[in-house]
């Protein structure tokens, strides 16, 4: 079973233009339509889309939109009451696959309801193969919170795997706590590295300094341009004194994903395609990855599921999630990078359609 918390939940409305968005000006849209959304809950979908086992874990009032939206869908859910709404999103996307999203804070999660819902998951964890910690945090909510998580849900007796997908000072504070996974875009992994002081170590700049957004973007582009650069990121990360992830999966858009694990490496890519809109994509990427691994895969073929997956999602409208029919691996070529890989970008990888050889199963 998937476990997942997501603690800033959204009613995710999309609106389709038919053409690109014209500032300043009153424009029809071609389709628009809503979903109950935020990343655990995207997770969540994916996987009861496969018809595996999923439960999922936020907070709202039984009549807030999120919740009731999650009921006509008949997604296994339990919450928290917190006596205010839950926030909407809203997603734009144009006919070239652009996609924009303006996101809502939030309404305040009290501390009480934090404890409650930390208790909730903490209580549900027991029996789980993956706990997956994912999206934002709402206002008045300190960044240590899904590292809390990690730490309730590592008490129990058998404790299942964790997996973290958010960013900024969530996902700095969650590294703390030593999560099995954890899923960056490039942007993300970029700001990660510079909070950590890794960026010259991992041959992404000739200092330390602080990034500025222009830098930051700069580094996100060079990371997603290049699989080999990525993977001597995410090792870089990996290898790191003190309190790290123990294993790292990056999302690089277009350019597929990076699978990092101690001194192991692969990269799996999807034939170019039509986008529809990018939303969601991600969250179905880390559900397809967990689907494999809870299916018996191999990680390399976990990976070709994780892209195949993604794919699949950018090709739906709205925050559409793929079923297991519509995510195909035949498609994605697996790269099994070497080891001497991660530090030389002129080593010259063996390929393998759809897998790649065995390794350590990240725990």
């Amino acid at each position: 079973m998937i476990l997942t918390l997501t603690a800033n939940p959204s009613l995710d409305r999309t609106i389709e233009l038919p053409g690109p968005v014209l500032r300043g000006q009153v424009q029809r849209a071609a389709w628009a339509g809503q979903q109950p959304g935020g990343k655990g809950v995207n997770v969540s979908r994916a996987v009861a889309a496969a018809d595996r086992k999923t439960l999922a874990v936020l907070p709202g009032d039984g009549d807030d939109p999120v919740l009731t939206g999650l009921d006509a869908i008949g997604l296994a859910h339990r919450s928290v009451p917190t006596g205010t709404p839950l926030r909407s999103n809203i997603t734009v996307t144009e006919p070239d696959g652009t996609t924009t999203k303006i996101n809502e804070p939030g309404s305040p999660l009290s501390p009480q309801s934090q404890t409650d819902l930390l208790d909730l998951v903490a209580g549900l964890a027991a029996g789980a193969d993956w706990v997956v910690l994912a999206g934002s945090l709402p206002p008045g909510v300190d960044d240590d919170f899904y590292a809390r998580a990690i730490d309730r849900i590592r008490e129990l007796a058998e404790p299942p795997l964790i997996a973290v997908d958010t960013s900024g000072g969530p996902l700095a504070a969650a590294l703390q706590a030593s999560p099995d996974l954890i899923k960056p875009n490039a942007e993300e992994l970029a700001e990660l590295l510079g909070a950590a002081g890794l960026l010259q170590a991992a041959g992404l700049r000739d200092d330390d300094q602080v990034l500025d957004a222009a830098a930051l973007f700069e580094i996100a582009d060079r990371l997603e341009a290049s699989p080999q650069l990525t993977a001597r990121a995410t090792s870089t990360l990996l290898a790191a004194a003190g309190p790290r992830p123990r294993s790292i999966l990056a999302t690089l858009g277009a350019g597929g994903a990076v699978l990092a694990l101690p001194e192991t490496a692969w990269h799996a890519q999807h034939p170019p395609m039509d986008v529809v809109s990018t939303v969601g994509a991600g969250d179905s990427t880390l559900a397809g990855y967990l689907l494999g691994l809870t299916d018996g895969c191999g990680q390399g073929e976990a990976l070709a599921r994780a892209v195949a997956y993604g794919a699949a999602a950018a090709r739906l409208r709205g925050t559409g999630v793929p079923s297991a029919a519509d995510a195909h691996t035949d498609g994605v070529t697996v790269t099994a990078l070497p080891e001497t890989a991660l530090t030389d970008e002129l080593s010259h990888p063996h390929q393998h359609k759809g897998t790649a050889p065995e390794a350590e199963e990240a725990r």
